[in-house]
């Protein structure tokens, strides 16, 4: 079989993690940017890198889209880029794989209508803490599923009002995984921003006002959980106990 060939454009801080991920893979992984001071940092990193022009067609051609390189990341850290990396490698390699990422909300139909196969919106989450925690080994199998399955993922952050009915409620009991097809990476406690409850030790922890629980999944569950959690909102039953 052949080795897959993957293009990650982008290489600062949020994209450190992604590319840290797919070299334990049986990948060849290629670093895009031009910006010779993340290019050193990845060199130095042990990736292979190129210099080029991702907005000059000839230049991006190169890089052997749709022959050696079937698979791309757009990891920039503004979305235009994105965008218009996504619409240049869709029209030079109509059969890839596109992944990005949406920094902004109204980026994600952007992406999607530019030819993007995968879209995690990053939401109002800071990109720095996403990547910090998506290596957690609970997520491994989630972002599998994202980058190279079917699902279309997104990670949110779902505040807890101070009127939920749900307050008190010890995390467990929410079973998200079971009734919301949620993963919880984890609970910020609001009022101690920094203290943040990774999944594994959530156990312990009730839902309290203000409590912030940071999960990743479809963005139509994520619409549930958060109207549950409103006023007069209800736990409903498991996904595998509802009626067709």
């Amino acid at each position: 079989m052949a080795v897959r060939g993957i293009a990650l454009f982008g290489f600062d801080r949020a994209a450190v993690e992604v590319a840290s991920y797919l070299r334990n893979g049986d990948y060849r992984l290629v670093i895009i940017d031009d910006n010779p001071e993340n290019l050193e940092k990845a060199r130095n990193a042990g990736f292979e890198t190129a210099e080029l022009d991702f907005r000059d067609d000839t230049e991006l051609a190169k890089l052997g889209l749709g022959a050696t390189i079937d698979t791309v990341f757009c990891l920039f850290p503004d979305d235009a880029e994105n965008v218009f990396l996504t619409l240049s490698a869709r029209a030079l390699a109509p059969g890839i794989r596109i992944f990005s990422i949406a920094h902004r909300r109204g980026a994600v139909s952007n992406l999607k209508a530019a030819g993007a196969d995968k879209v995690v919106e990053t939401q109002d989450i800071s990109g720095l803490r996403i990547w910090d925690i998506i290596t957690r080994p609970l997520v491994t199998a989630i972002l599998d599923r994202t980058l190279f399955g079917q699902a279309n993922l997104n990670i949110a952050e779902v505040p807890v009002p101070d009127c939920s009915p749900l307050i008190g409620k010890p995390i467990p009991e929410l079973h998200l995984e079971q009734r919301y097809d949620l993963v919880l990476l984890g609970v910020v406690d609001q009022e101690q921003v920094q203290h943040f409850v990774y999944s594994q030790t959530a156990a312990e922890t009730r839902l309290e006002a203000g409590n912030i629980l940071m999960v990743i999944g479809p963005a139509d569950a994520i619409r549930d959980l958060q109207r549950d959690l409103g006023p007069g909102g209800t736990m409903g039953p498991p996904l595998d106990q509802r009626q067709p």
